[in-house]
């Protein structure tokens, strides 16, 4: 069955919501043990040195929790935001029509992903969606947000999945079949620009239309659309498998 739009990425933010609350309660418990011996050292005969360590200790614990839990915090809200841009690209896709089949959230040995669009009569499209405000500029075959490298490399990531996707679909069809990777932004401002190592860059109002505009008619395309069926059962049972990959998300 089908994965609904950013599914991993939901979960992934309650993952780390979780962890934050886990977190919390043991440093709680450490905090609550250290202030009961602090609050009765004469009686348990602990003074001195060993009392300023207790109060160091408790002081590291608040600072530490406090750092941990803002990053957990930006992380969580960064997953939250990943799963809303994949959620509207899914909405968008879903209007497609009867001439292509979608699939969302797939997993790889190299992070889901996001979106695979087989078309009827274009082939397959790899979609990996990024939710960054700002604008995206093009480097030579360097990608830059805000004029920054963003914390993962996109383009390697993108690449890593295109080529595990046209093995595991060469393997159905019996023909290495070209897979066309996008990498489309929700908020950002992304100026044209030539692809860079095959992989289109584009904001979301140009992503039906990067779709369309890739009409092939060729034997392997049409091959590709009568095996689609054994292609989306064996990409779903990667999902069930996937559980056991480290998420790149």
């Amino acid at each position: 069955m089908n994965r609904p739009a950013g599914k991993s990425t939901r979960e992934m933010a309650d993952r780390r919501r979780k962890s934050s609350i886990n977190t919390g309660l043991v440093v709680l418990i450490a905090a609550i043990i250290l202030g009961f011996i602090y609050f009765n050292s004469k009686t348990l005969g602990i003074g001195g040195a060993a009392t300023l360590i207790i109060l160091f200790a408790l002081k590291f614990l608040a600072d530490w929790y406090e750092g941990y839990n803002r990053r957990k915090t930006k992380e969580e809200k960064r997953a939250i935001r990943g799963a809303e841009a994949e959620e509207n690209i899914g909405y968008l896709l879903d209007g497609l029509g009867e001439d292509y089949c979608v699939l969302n959230d797939v997993e790889s040995p190299y992070g889901n992903i996001d979106h695979i669009v087989i078309g009827k009569n274009n082939g397959i499209f790899l979609i990996e969606t990024k939710s960054h405000h700002g604008k995206v500029d093009i480097s030579g075959n360097e990608l830059l947000v805000n004029g920054k490298s963003p914390e993962k490399n996109f383009i390697g990531q993108t690449l890593k999945n295109t080529y595990w996707l046209k093995e595991r679909v060469g393997d159905i069809i019996g023909l290495q079949p070209w897979i066309t990777p996008i990498l489309v932004f929700t908020n950002a401002f992304v100026p044209y620009s030539k692809p860079i190592k095959n992989i289109h860059i584009i904001n979301k109002r140009f992503l039906l239309n990067t779709i369309f505009r890739t009409v092939k008619y060729t034997p392997i395309n049409n091959r590709i659309w009568d095996a689609k069926e054994g292609v989306v059962s064996v990409l779903e049972q990667e999902n069930k498998e996937g559980s056991s990959w480290e998420k790149t998300k």
